[in-house]
C-alpha cells in the first residue's frame, strides 16, 4: 500500500495513458507500466483505475521504470466511525472518506445510534433526533446523507449505516418510551459509557417501529448492507418484565437469552424483502443464515459454519485503545493496540471471509482531531493488511515516514509511531 518513491525517472510532465479495461485484473485491480515516455494505466474497472492513480500519487514526482500489477485481497476493507457517542460533523466525515480513499479502503461503516445519541434524521419519527440527538449537539439530515453518499461514491467508498437494536437503544427509548420494557418510565439519553440495561421490548409494535426505521434507511442508503448492531444486549429487563416473559413464551423461545437472535432474525427477513443484507456484531449465536457476522471478539466468527464474516478482532482493529503504552496519551479505552499490533493482524484465508475492518469508537474521542490522532498511523498499517500487502514490518517502518509526511501536509493530526 505505501510505496517507496525510489528510482530516478521523473513523473512530472509524463502523460498517463488509460488503456482499455482488463477484466482479468478484477474490478479493483490495476496495472501500471512506467517508462520515461509516460505511464500506461490499465484497470480491471473504474475502481481499479482509481486505485492505480492513487499509487501514482504515492510514488510522487520521481519513480523507477517499472511495471506494477496489483489487486486487493479483500472485497470489504472497512473503517467504522462511531458518531453516536460523540457526533462528528459532516465536513469531517467527508475528510475521512478522502483519507480512506487515499489508503484504498472502500467501506465507511457509520455507527449512527446508541445509548448516548441518535444521529440520523428519521422523518416518520422526529423525536428520535429532537430528543435522541440533544446530547452532543448534532445529527445528519437526509440532505447531509445524500451529500456524503455522493462524495463517497466518487471515491469508490460504500457507506454502511448502523442502527443499533435491540440493545444499545436508550436514546430511542428516551425519545419514545413505549419502545421500552417500562413504558411508564421516562429515561434520558444516557450520558455515561458502558452497556445500558435499557433495551427495546419484544412487542409487535416495536418490531414494526424498527422496520419503519429500516425502511427509511434503505430508501436513503443505496448500498447492499444495513448493519443493526445486535451486540451487548442485556436480558435483565426481559427477565423482570411480565410482558416480555409472556411474549417469550408465546414465541416458543427457550428463554430471554434467545430473544436477541429472534429480534435480529426478524430484521434480517424484513431487510431481505427490501433486497438488502443484514450485518450484525457476532455474539456467538445463530441469528439468520443470510446475515453477515462482524467478528469482533477474536479473529474468527461464531459457531455457524459457512457464515460470511467481516473480521474485526478488537486486539488488532480497535483504535479506541491506547496507541502506545507511553505516558501522556489522551484518554482512551484501557489496553493497547500498537502500530505493530495493527500490522500483525493476519486474517485467515478461507472461504466466507468478506473482508476486514478497523473501529473508531468515540467514547473518548470528542473531536475530529482526536479521532485522527487515534486513527493514524495505525490505519496505515491496517490498510496494508486489508489490501493484502502486509508482511515485513521493519520494511513498513522504513516506508512509513514518507507517507506520514504526506498526511502531515494534509493537516492530519498524527498519533505516535512507537510500537
Amino acid at each position: 500500500m505505501l510505496t517507496s518513491a525510489g528510482g530516478a525517472v521523473p513523473l512530472t510532465g509524463r502523460p498517463v495513458r488509460r488503456e482499455p479495461d482488463d477484466p482479468g485484473l478484477g474490478p479493483e485491480g490495476y496495472r501500471l507500466d512506467i517508462t520515461p515516455e509516460g505511464v500506461r494505466l490499465t484497470g480491471g474497472g473504474p475502481a481499479g483505475r482509481f486505485y492505480g492513480l492513487r499509487t501514482l500519487d504515492q510514488l510522487g514526482p520521481r519513480a523507477p521504470r517499472l511495471t506494477v500489477e496489483d489487486r486487493p485481497r479483500f472485497a470489504w476493507r472497512g473503517v467504522m466511525l462511531d458518531v453516536a457517542r460523540h457526533f462528528m460533523p459532516k465536513d469531517f466525515v467527508l475528510r475521512l472518506i478522502d483519507l480512506l480513499a487515499l489508503h484504498k479502503l472502500n467501506v465507511l461503516h457509520l455507527h449512527l445510534t446508541d445509548d448516548q445519541g441518535w444521529r440520523l434524521e428519521i422523518k416518520r419519527y422526529p423525536l428520535l433526533t429532537e430528543v435522541g440527538a440533544r446530547r452532543g449537539g448534532g445529527f445528519y439530515t437526509h440532505e447531509d446523507v445524500r451529500e456524503i453518499l455522493a462524495y463517497a461514491a466518487e471515491r469508490f467508498v460504500t457507506v454502511v449505516p448502523e442502527i443499533e437494536m435491540p440493545g444499545h437503544a436508550q436514546a430511542a427509548v428516551a425519545a419514545y418510551p413505549r419502545l421500552g420494557n417500562q413504558p411508564e418510565r421516562r429515561l434520558d439519553v444516557w450520558d455515561g459509557w458502558g452497556i445500558s440495561e435499557h433495551v427495546l421490548n419484544l412487542e409487535e409494535p416495536t418490531i414494526r417501529f424498527c422496520q419503519d426505521v429500516l425502511d427509511e434507511v434503505v430508501d436513503l442508503f443505496p448500498g447492499p448492507y444495513v448493519h443493526v448492531g445486535g451486540d451487548e444486549c442485556p436480558t435483565r429487563e426481559w427477565e423482570r418484565s411480565p410482558a416480555a416473559r409472556r411474549r417469550i413464551a408465546e414465541l416458543g423461545l427457550p428463554g430471554p437469552a434467545a430473544a436477541r437472535a429472534w429480534f435480529i432474525g426478524r430484521m434480517a427477513a424484513h431487510l431481505a424483502e427490501r433486497g438488502r443484507r443484514l450485518v450484525c456484531w457476532d455474539e456467538g449465536d445463530d441469528v439468520s443464515p443470510d446475515a453477515v457476522l462482524m467478528a469482533w471478539r477474536d479473529a474468527e466468527p461464531g459457531p455457524r459454519a459457512g457464515a460470511e464474516v467481516v473480521l474485526a478482532p478488537h486486539r488488532h482493529t480497535y483504535f479506541d485503545y491506547y496507541p502506545s503504552g507511553e505516558p501522556g496519551q489522551p484518554p482512551a479505552q484501557e489496553g493497547v493496540v500498537s502500530l505493530a499490533d495493527a500490522y500483525h493482524f493476519a486474517p485467515p484465508a478461507r472461504r466466507g471471509v468478506l473482508g476486514v475492518q478497523c473501529q473508531l469508537w468515540t467514547e473518548y474521542m470528542p473531536t475530529p482531531e482526536h479521532v485522527e490522532y487515534m486513527a493514524f498511523p495505525r490505519l496505515c498499517a491496517f490498510a496494508e493488511v486489508a489490501w493484502g500487502s502486509a508482511g515485513d514490518f521493519p520494511d513498513f517502518l522504513t516506508r512509513l515516514p514518507a507517507h506520514l509526511d504526506r498526511l502531515a501536509a494534509l493537516g492530519v493530526n498524527l498519533g505516535p509511531v512507537r510500537t
